[in-house]
């Protein structure tokens, strides 16, 4: 399901940024995560919306290599789920 595939690649993005000190993008993700968890399957629209743009900020963030990895899987989820949301 897509959905589980967004919040395993939000989980890795978080556990990674946090790792790497860069706890102000981490909390970018964990924001929307938790909001995730908390709506369910019936996600806001705005949710999957920041998380499908936001690939920009690996640059303003000076994100590694690994870190870019995951985030294109984090906005690729978001686009697939944006594909099938009504």
């Amino acid at each position: 399901m897509n959905l589980n595939n967004l919040k395993n690649a939000l989980e890795q993005i978080i556990f990674e940024l946090n790792a790497n000190g860069k706890h102000e993008s981490a909390n970018f993700f964990q924001t929307r995560y938790d909001q995730i968890i908390n709506f369910g399957d019936k996600i806001p629209f705005e949710v999957v919306e920041s998380l499908s743009t936001c690939r920009a900020m690996s640059q303003y963030a000076n994100f590694s290599l690994r870190e870019e990895k995951l985030l294109d899987d984090v906005v690729n989820y978001a686009l697939d789920i944006k594909k099938i949301t009504p």
